[in-house]
This record gives C-alpha cells, structure tokens and sequence, in this order.
C-alpha cells in the first residue's frame, strides 16, 4: 500500500519512518512548551501580567505583538526539533551502514534514549552508533549502555564519541566485553573523583 505526502508516494516502511520522527519531534516540542509554561510563571512571578500589558498597548496589532511571536517561535521549534532527529538518525547511519529494519531498529532506539535522557538527538544517535559498532549490541542492551555512555560523558566532561572508543579499548586489552562496560564507567567515574586525573587521562594510561 502506498501514502501520499506533499505529492509524494510513500510506501508502508516509509511511511512507518515519518510517523515515528513526527512522535518524536512531538515529544521535543512537548519539552519546549514545558520550557515555555515555566517562563511564563516565572514572569508572572515578577508581577507581570499579560493582561495589564494590554491595557497599556495604544493598538491592538501592537498587543498581539507577542502572541504572534510565540506562535512563529513554536513553528521554527517544531522545524528545528525535526531537523535534530534527522540528524541523529543521519550519524547513526553513517556509523553503522545499516539500512531497512537494522537502520529502524536502531533509530527506534535513538528515539528511546533521546526520550528518556536531557540529551541532544546528535548524541543519542552517536552513542547509539558507536556503542552498536563497537559492542554489537541491539535493543535493550544497546539503549542501556548507550545512555550509560551519555551520562559518563556528562559527569566527566568528555568527548562522547572518544570515550566509546577508548572504553572499548581498554575492555580488550583485559579480555573483557559489552557485559563489564558499566563497571569500567564506574570505575573510571570514581577514580577521576579520587585522584583529580580526568577519565581520558585514566583511560590513555590504560
């Protein structure tokens, strides 16, 4: 069966793809206006009311001056947002080459990671990307580590994409695998703490 959008034929899969980055671009959009819902009480903490600005405007165009900004700012957010999950989508790919149902698999596991973390969409896609290269995990497993991974770059302050591929690393030169990774953060986490040496210190001494 095929679909049609702006005059374009979509197939099943296809259109299967676009609904899940519109579910996901809603979700960034959902952030955004709880982002938004927060200012605004924050304003009217301040004892400024919309109303009472109003009152004060001489035209009408004028008071609606705000409300059509904040219309257009949602509109260039929504397009932002989807721009942003295309992009994780794209670094997934590039790292992987995966195409069909591994490429949704993983970009469903994006969505998942992106979902449930305060992380940019580019990140998810690399973590997801070089933590399914580099460890050739899927599914569960591959989101569980791949979000350890965000949150250790975070602590630590390090490159997310260098800190796969030195954990990696260093897992081998021990013998170890996937299974021992979220020790080895940990210990790298705790041992940065103690001693004041970075984790990419630790890890190149490794």
């Amino acid at each position: 069966k095929q679909y049609v959008a702006s005059g374009k034929d979509l197939t099943g899969t296809e259109y299967t793809e676009l609904e899940r980055k519109i579910a996901t671009t809603q979700k960034a959009l959902e952030n955004l206006e709880a982002q938004q819902n927060n200012f605004n009480g924050s304003v009217q903490a301040m004892g400024i009311k919309l109303g009472e600005f109003g009152e004060k405007t001489e035209k009408v165009g004028t008071a609606l001056l705000p409300v059509t900004a904040g219309v257009s700012a949602m509109a260039a957010g929504s397009v932002a947002a989807f721009n942003e999950i295309d992009e994780g989508y794209d670094i997934i790919i590039t790292k992987t080459g995966a195409t069909g149902e591994a490429a949704e698999s993983l970009q469903k596991s994006m969505d998942s990671v992106f979902g449930s973390l305060p992380t940019s969409a580019a990140d998810a896609g690399i973590a997801i990307g070089e933590v399914n290269t580099r460890f050739g995990l899927t599914g569960d497993s591959l989101e569980q580590l791949s979000s350890q991974f965000i949150q250790f770059a975070q602590i630590n302050e390090t490159d997310l994409n260098g800190a796969v591929g030195s954990v990696n690393k260093n897992l081998q030169i021990f013998g170890l695998g996937a299974e021992d990774a979220q020790g080895y953060l940990g210990l790298l986490t705790t041992q940065a703490q103690a001693t004041g040496i970075s984790v990419d210190d630790l890890m190149n001494s490794v």
